[in-house]
């Protein structure tokens, strides 16, 4: 099985829901793919829940909408508006791939981040930059 280290492609699945046991949020899977490790800042808290995971493994997070921004930094989950209307939710994630990220990809992630300052932004865009 592959493990989540620097510079991989992770391929996730979210699941969102108001309790630990209860995922009622997203009535589909929603997707987020991304280079790991890859933050200007380092790893963001979101990636520390991940590192060393491998395929198939799930991770349970209680995500409060304060710490929402930098929980996820320069990510940009699928999820957000989930927290117009409610302070905390509980998100599953589901690693379904792991796999080397090849050159171009990881130059344009940097790309994309150094043109929205490297943090998270409110462009608009949904480049997580």
């Amino acid at each position: 099985m592959n493990k989540i280290e620097n510079l991989k492609k992770i391929k996730l699945s979210l699941q969102a829901g108001t309790s630990q046991d209860t995922m009622n949020l997203t009535p589909k899977y929603p997707g987020l793919e991304f280079i790991f490790g890859l933050g200007s800042g380092g790893m963001t808290p979101f990636e520390y829940e991940l590192a060393d995971k491998v395929e198939g493994q799930s991770v349970l997070i209680h995500l409060k909408k304060e710490s929402l921004h930098r929980f996820f930094e320069h990510l940009n989950p699928p999820l957000m508006d989930l927290f117009e209307v409610r302070n905390d939710i509980y998100l599953k994630v589901k690693i379904d791939a792991v796999t080397p990220a090849e050159n171009r990809e990881i130059i344009k992630a940097m790309a994309d981040m150094a043109a929205h300052g490297g943090t998270g932004c409110d462009c608009g865009c949904g480049c997580g930059g």
